[in-house]
């Protein structure tokens, strides 16, 4: 089997992608990670049988059309399938709804989701045949689990983690003013709901920033790392929190690695405060900053965190630690909140997600087309995308997504180097009781011409018998 593996954001997904390739490399499969903006132009020059894509939404259904036309078999493994809406464009009925009504359900073979939630709403709704439907857990969260979390750098650092989720009202990747709103309802958002959600968040945004800054210069001795989410800028946060000596803006690495380190994390309606439960760290919700409407948006992370009414209950928890953390029941909320939504903490979702791919009984249709290529992948390709299309099968995408990322400097985050992922991967073999030489991570290049791409292919070496 030659699997590609479509990768979104890499400070977020890759480790758990890296993972999951190691899985699937270590059950004979090749696997090719692949960065999600060069998709269009990689699939059809690697050879693959299988494609598990990152998620499904009507802004990729075209392009996952036309693999699926070229005889892929196509899965999805939703990259942010966890903290789901009660109601809304992401909550588990609509999800069901628009995979089977958008015509996602008539080309996908399969179907991965992080909790039982979501998979119950498919099933319900007989979205997808049930064998098509996996309960497996999300791979990236595999290193919280006991098993996988001596590969985080878990040294102590007794700062408080402050994590921020307001990529909709401070982008990072968007310019375009209503770029964000336009997105959430061609996800099936209503409109008027989005606006006023939007007014609220804006203030929300600047009283978390205006609350952390209190509490830095309240706490001057207490180091305090703001990390924004990985679709947002950092510039706003730096020019609210650069007169404090006590915080540093950093939002590099693994966030799994910052909560390891961390004393406790500090946030509002943020996901992340799963990740903390799963790696026994006190969250600390700034509840006291909701207004009805952000407050609804998504509940799960509220229901998983240690609730501040005010900012003198948030320093009191800040000044005590230690107790509130004994007594909060980390395996209670698990069990009460997060399994629904985030599965089992077993370390074994990557192997879950593998054994149904190496067990499907797809037969072998390697697609490689250069015409494919040339025009993304789409069936209607835009002048842009035929430009890059060319540009790709003449230089290589390795090459072209280099020479992007000086148009668009924010790409930057969004490549991945070869050797980050023989790192990651080699930490994972040895972690894992294997012989690091035994697994490869080299650039990908196309079947036909021999050009380097961006993607990266995973392979194990045959053993001699």
């Amino acid at each position: 089997m030659r699997i590609g593996w479509v990768v979104d954001h890499p400070k977020r997904d890759l480790a758990g992608s890296v993972l999951a390739a190691y899985q699937l490399a270590s059950r004979g499969a090749s696997v090719v990670i692949i960065p999600m903006y060069e998709q269009g132009v990689d699939v059809p020059r690697l050879g693959l049988d299988t494609l598990v894509a990152n998620y499904a939404r009507a802004a990729n259904l075209d392009l996952m059309r036309s693999f699926a036309a070229a005889g892929l078999a196509l899965y999805v493994l939703d990259t942010e399938g966890g903290v789901l809406a009660e109601k809304g464009g992401n909550s588990p009925p609509a999800m069901a709804a628009h995979i089977r009504s958008s015509g996602y359900a008539d080309i996908l073979s399969g179907y991965f989701f992080w909790g039982g939630q979501l998979h119950k709403a498919f099933n319900d709704t007989e979205t997808m045949p049930p064998g098509q439907l996996h309960l497996t857990g999300c791979p990236r969260f595999d290193f919280a689990a006991p098993r996988w979390r001596k590969l985080l750098d878990g040294k102590r650092r007794g700062y408080l983690l402050v994590n921020a989720n307001f990529p909709l009202v401070n982008s990072r990747f968007s310019s375009k003013p209503g770029a964000e709103r336009e997105t959430m309802v061609r996800a099936g958002w209503d409109g008027a709901y989005i606006d006023r959600f939007l007014i609220d968040l804006k203030q929300v945004f600047a009283n978390y920033l205006a609350e952390i800054a209190r509490l830095a210069a309240a706490r001057p001795d207490q180091a305090i790392l703001v990390r924004p989410h990985p679709f947002e800028s950092e510039e706003v946060y730096r020019n609210a929190l650069g007169q404090y000596s006590n915080v540093t803006v950093d939002g590099t690495g693994s966030v799994l690695d910052m909560i390891q380190n961390a004393a406790a994390i500090i946030h509002l309606n943020c996901g992340t405060a799963v990740e903390a439960v799963l790696l026994e760290k006190l969250p600390i919700q700034l509840e006291y900053l909701n207004t009805p409407t952000t407050a609804g948006h998504a509940r799960l992370p509220a229901r998983v965190s240690r609730a501040a009414a005010s900012f003198d209950e948030l320093l009191a928890m800040v000044d005590d630690l230690d107790a509130e953390t004994a007594r909060f029941d980390f395996a209670g909320v698990h069990a009460a909140d997060i399994d629904a939504f985030f599965y089992r903490n077993d370390g074994l979702a990557a192997e879950r997600v593998a054994d149904v791919l190496v067990g499907a009984a797809h037969p072998r249709n390697a697609f490689v087309s250069l015409s494919s290529a040339l025009r993304g992948t789409r069936p209607n390709p835009s002048i842009g995308q035929i430009a890059k299309g060319a540009a790709s099968v003449l230089l290589g995408s390795a090459a072209t997504e280099k020479l992007r990322t000086f148009v668009s400097p924010a790409r930057r985050d969004k490549r991945i180097a070869p050797s980050t992922v023989a790192a990651m991967l080699e930490r994972i073999a040895v972690h894992d009781g294997q012989a690091p030489s035994l697994f490869t991570a080299a650039r990908a290049r196309c079947q036909t011409t021999g050009l380097p791409l961006a993607s990266i292919a995973i392979e194990k070496r045959p053993t001699r018998a």
